[in-house]
């Protein structure tokens, strides 16, 4: 008897090892046999298909996308998710472009469902696996596809059989793998949560399995206020140069005289390790910045640290300028002023993890790299730039804090 009890509980162990129910994973294979979507929007089990007429079925426990009629299909789960590792397994049963939608959203669009958002792309013609794309949003890759990306997706990819994908986010952190190899490694701040999708793309022919579709999801990383809502925190220090006002439209407006040397700052109390910070601003006069990794000094600039550059032409926006250190570390020009939105609002971000600073411009990454020398901790602050008739609107204004999140690779 003891020898039964022993080998039972050893099968159902090693069963859900082999369901993917490890580690603190939860499956979303919530479907079983027979299930079938044929109504777009009409939900079941806990998914719900979205876009063109490709079907969805269930077969043998694993859910079969196959092509049809009109734009990209995609089965998403009606539960959104901010914090996860995602895993499942797929494998072609006719060759076909597909992928994996995640943080994702739908809106409606000329009478139908659009699905839009982050996807881990699935497309063997192209060996293309894990790299991630902006459906229906920035329609475009966030990455630039490196030649060592392709030979590691190529050399990853088991032809015929089934792979594992595997989709990490946390706060800004995106990471992909194929069977186990990581393939993006990225910083963006587009989107904080959403669905998932099984995506089907339009045209030609084509059927994909996926199985063991779970999940663990990991703890929230929150934004916290600096200034939204008309409302400054009172963890701001504001230095005695210059003028800070809330605007009706919500906007906060710095000022400095003309003929003023000293910079015109507000700073937070609190020090920051690993975060992502962000705001928005325009109608800049003069030059302006995002202080973040910052420190104090008994100087006319206040501050010392690091800059995510502000600048009225764009040019230089969200270059990294090292103040009191190297001047500039990392800029580019050519690309900051492509997304630049001259006199509209712009976004511009920093996220800080260790040695690597990434930042961007209206959701264009502008500087990603690692710096051994940088400040591995300070405040975050706007400054207006010492000299005269400088201003700058400002809106949500927001950190992220990241410290102790786990933003590690998976092993």
């Amino acid at each position: 008897m003891r020898r039964f009890f022993l080998c039972t509980v050893c099968f159902l162990v090693l069963s859900l090892f082999a369901s993917g129910q490890d580690d603190g994973f939860v499956s979303l294979m919530t479907v079983k046999d027979g299930d079938t979507w044929t109504d777009n929007g009409k939900p079941l089990n806990g998914w719900v298909k979205y876009g063109g007429e490709a079907g969805f079925s269930v077969e043998n426990g694993e859910i079969v996308g196959k092509r049809g009629e009109g734009d990209n299909t995609f089965l998403c789960t009606q539960k959104s998710y901010s914090n996860f590792v995602f895993k499942a397994e797929f494998k072609y049963d006719i060759l076909c472009n597909s992928g994996v939608q995640f943080r994702s959203a739908v809106r409606d669009e000329n009478g139908g469902k659009k699905v839009f958002g982050y996807q881990y792309e699935i497309d063997e013609s192209a060996s293309a696996f894990g790299v991630v794309y902006d459906e229906s949003r920035r329609n475009r890759w966030l990455e630039t596809i490196t030649k060592p990306q392709k030979e590691a997706m190529a050399a990853a990819y088991k032809k015929g059989e089934w792979n594992l994908l595997t989709i990490q986010c946390v706060g800004p952190v995106i990471k992909t793998y194929i069977n186990g190899v990581k393939i993006a490694d990225q910083m963006d701040l587009e989107t904080d949560a959403g669905f998932f999708g099984l995506q089907i793309h339009a045209g030609g022919q084509g059927q994909v399995r996926w199985k063991n579709v779970r999940i663990k999801e990991l703890p929230e990383t929150k934004w916290v206020a600096i200034y939204a809502n008309k409302k400054l925190s009172d963890d701001l220090d504001i230095k005695p140069v210059g003028k800070w006002e809330v605007q009706d439209d919500g906007s906060l407006r710095g000022t400095t005289p003309d003929g003023e040397p000293r910079d015109g700052i507000i700073v937070t109390k609190t020090s920051y390790k690993d975060f992502a910070v962000k705001v928005d601003f325009k109608e800049v006069a003069g030059n302006s910045g995002l202080y973040f990794r910052a420190s104090a000094v008994d100087k006319p600039y206040w501050l010392k640290g690091f800059q995510c550059e502000i600048a009225p032409d764009g040019k230089v926006c969200a270059g990294l300028w090292e103040v009191e250190g190297r001047g500039w570390v990392k800029r580019n020009d050519e690309v900051a002023q492509k997304v630049f939105k001259g006199k509209d609002w712009n976004t511009i971000s920093t996220v800080a993890i260790g040695d690597r600073l990434v930042t961007h411009l209206n959701g264009q990454t502008i500087v990603d790299i690692i710096d051994p020398k940088c400040a591995k901790e300070g405040s975050t602050g706007l400054q207006l730039h010492g000299g005269g008739n400088q201003g700058c609107l400002f809106r949500e204004y927001w950190i992220m804090p990241l410290d102790g999140a786990d933003i590690g690779d998976i092993k």
